[in-house]
């Protein structure tokens, strides 16, 4: 049987799947030379405003970056007219499949659910929703984590579908407001998250096997049975949690992803016998009137799992002010000396580590302060021998260099095999991800030390020529610039159309993501060059007045600030209602992101300008005393020297 092959390049090998949409397939890149995974949709579905509809939403689904997605590497349309959407290989067992094997661990099904909803969280951040979640597309890998599959075709289908097959495969999961015509938004994943957790809890969807218009009738008007009631070894929050997201009115439901994913990981202590049902069972943000004045709610602890190992520490040749990337069990990270590390990220052991072609003699031309970026099996990073490299994530050795004029400060950011990068010698560099080969540049009017940020097509960045950059992602061409006082080397934050970006001109800034007007600016003590974290409406930045704030997303109203012994240049990180940042004093802190108290300091022997990574349970970060650490993020405890 001939072997088919997509646009030339994708050799199809085994059939994975076959479903109402089309199939889905083992495929080899011959161009790449890797695995893949081929989504083929059928062509029946194909319509003009369908397809733009198709390619509209899956790129924006591949702009997405988070270890419990599944990465987009391409999409197309074959020469027969085949829609196609091409994904990494994900190894492992869909959770549909799972389920086969009977009852499963309480505790495995709570990792699993909060793990999904962290991932919903970073999609509904930049807006996008997934609209068919179910198990058949939650994969879960054999290292025990999950991840979700296709973003970006659930509204194609449903612009093209019947109603009778729209329904078909996933009316078990669907939110009641689609049932009633109605659009929806992040709260219709939610529910859907909610019937997931209900079937890997009592191996039943809520409402059984009733055939399709008794389950549409009952997702709008029944509520189902605590699941209690079919698995008596349930504790008594999982009825609570399950009953506000599968609540018919979307505004009962939890107020985000962040929220579910909280709860999971934290559940709440047990509550004497006798103690006010509304007590039992309500999060703390819905206490009001009178429970309040009585029980003021407390902060939340770190909304994540216990580490799965001991906290750890690895001694680098020198200082290490780059931030840390953590992807399939390896944390990378760089040191000021030009060497690049790849260690296990459960035991700290080094697995390997590349020197970059440094110069020893040029004042400052061996140091990599730049951070990295990992994609598709690749290492990403620019170093002050004026070059950027692209390394093997699994050996560091390098498969090219692309060299600049100056200096590259600058992290890369890679989209749609595309690594975008600025530059000392004033230009922003666009480099084919698979070859350094250059698709465009844009030259500045300084040099460009910021970070880029790629969203919707276009991407952002400062400069040291005191601007705000918009260019076109595809083109370089600038859509639009802002000047302000002094130079930008922080990188821009993009949540909800709004550009977020500190300056050494000692502010930070709110711009129109599609036109770069000012929302508002905020006056702070000293430079920034903290990148923003903008979580929940609120805005979390650095600055070199040796403050961290809390800003309202909104206005730039301060909410909090927490003071610091030196400057902050790190960037926060913030999960589960905890801001975790280093600062100038050698100490990594973990505050409470609604108050600014803090639940911890973890102490260095040196200033810490690295931004931490928190990934299960874990934080990574840099310091310069020649060290990387992992702390575990609930405690700050690390390894005993």
């Amino acid at each position: 049987m001939t072997q088919r092959v997509i646009a030339g390049r994708y050799e199809l090998e085994r059939l994975l799947g076959r479903g109402g949409m089309g199939e889905v397939w083992a495929a080899r890149d011959s161009v790449m030379e890797r695995h893949v995974a081929i989504k083929l949709l059928q062509q029946h579905l194909g319509t003009t405003e369908g397809e733009e509809l198709f390619f509209r939403e899956a790129r924006t689904a591949g702009a997405l970056s988070h270890p419990g997605i599944v990465t987009v590497h391409d999409l197309g349309r074959d020469h027969d007219g085949t829609l196609y959407l091409v994904m990494e290989e994900v190894p492992g067992r869909n959770l549909h499949v799972v389920l086969q094997g009977g009852p499963l661990p309480v505790a495995d099904v709570l990792m699993w659910t909060a793990q999904t909803a962290d991932a919903l969280h970073a999609a509904h951040t930049v807006r996008i929703l997934h609209r068919d979640l179910k198990p058949a597309n939650l994969m879960l890998t054999p290292a025990g984590s999950v991840k979700i599959l296709d973003f970006g075709i659930a509204r194609y289908l449903s612009s093209t579908l019947t109603l009778a097959s729209r329904f078909a495969g996933t009316i078990a999961y669907m939110p009641p407001e689609r049932l009633l015509g109605r659009v929806g938004d992040a709260r219709g994943d939610l529910y859907s998250l909610g019937c997931v957790l209900y079937e890997l809890l009592t191996g039943r969807t809520p409402f059984g096997h009733l055939d399709t218009p008794a389950v549409m009738y009952a997702h709008v008007h029944t509520p189902p049975a605590p699941p209690s009631s079919h698995r008596l070894d349930l504790p008594p929050h999982l009825d609570a949690l399950l009953a506000e997201l599968l609540a018919k009115d979307p505004g009962d439901r939890p107020v985000s992803a962040a929220e579910v994913r909280d709860r999971l990981s934290h559940p709440p202590t047990s509550l004497p016998p006798g103690s006010p049902p509304a007590l039992r069972a309500e999060p703390s943000h819905r206490l009001v009137g009178a429970v309040t004045d009585r029980l003021q709610p407390q902060p939340a602890g770190p909304a994540m799992a216990k580490p799965s190992h001991q906290p750890w520490t690895y001694i680098t040749g020198t200082e290490v002010n780059t931030s840390p990337a953590v992807v399939d069990a390896t944390v990378y990270i760089a040191s000021g000396s030009g060497e690049v590390y790849a260690l296990d990220a459960a035991t700290g052991t080094l697995r390997w580590t590349q020197d970059t072609n440094r110069t020893f003699w040029a004042p400052f031309g061996e140091w990599i302060v730049s951070s990295l970026a990992v994609a598709d099996g690749t290492v990403y990073i620019g170093s002050g021998d004026n070059k950027v490299y692209a390394l093997d994530a699994a050996t560091g050795t390098p498969r090219w260099t692309h060299t600049t004029g100056r200096a590259v400060r600058s992290s890369p950011t890679v989209v749609n095999g595309t690594v975008y990068i600025g530059s000392g010698d004033n230009k922003v560099y666009a480099l084919d991800a698979a070859t350094g080969t250059p698709r465009w540049t844009h030259t500045t009017g300084r040099a460009v030390r910021s970070s880029p940020t790629v969203i919707d097509g276009t991407l952002y960045i400062g400069s040291n020529d005191k601007k705000v950059y918009a260019l076109d992602a595809a083109t370089g061409t600038p859509r639009w610039t802002h000047t302000t006082r002094n130079w930008v080397s922080a990188p821009p934050t993009v949540v909800d159309g709004t550009v977020y970006i500190g300056g050494t001109d000692n502010r930070v800034y709110a711009l129109d993501a599609a036109t770069g007007s000012p929302r508002w600016t905020h006056a702070t003590g000293r430079a920034i060059l903290s990148s923003a974290a903008v979580v929940d409406g609120t805005v979390y930045i650095g600055s070199g007045d040796k403050k961290v704030y809390a800003l309202d997303a909104a206005t730039g109203t301060p909410r909090w600030t927490h003071t610091t012994g030196d400057w902050v240049h790190s960037s926060p990180a913030v999960i589960g209602g905890t801001v975790y940042i280093g600062s100038g004093d050698k100490k990594v802190y973990a505050l409470d992101a609604a108050t600014g108290t803090p639940r911890w300091t973890h102490t260095t022997g040196g200033a810490v300008h690295s931004s931490p990574t928190v990934i299960d349970g874990t934080l990574y970060i840099g310091s310069n005393d020649k060290k990387v650490y992992a702390l575990d993020a609930a405690t700050g405890r690390g390894s005993v020297s």
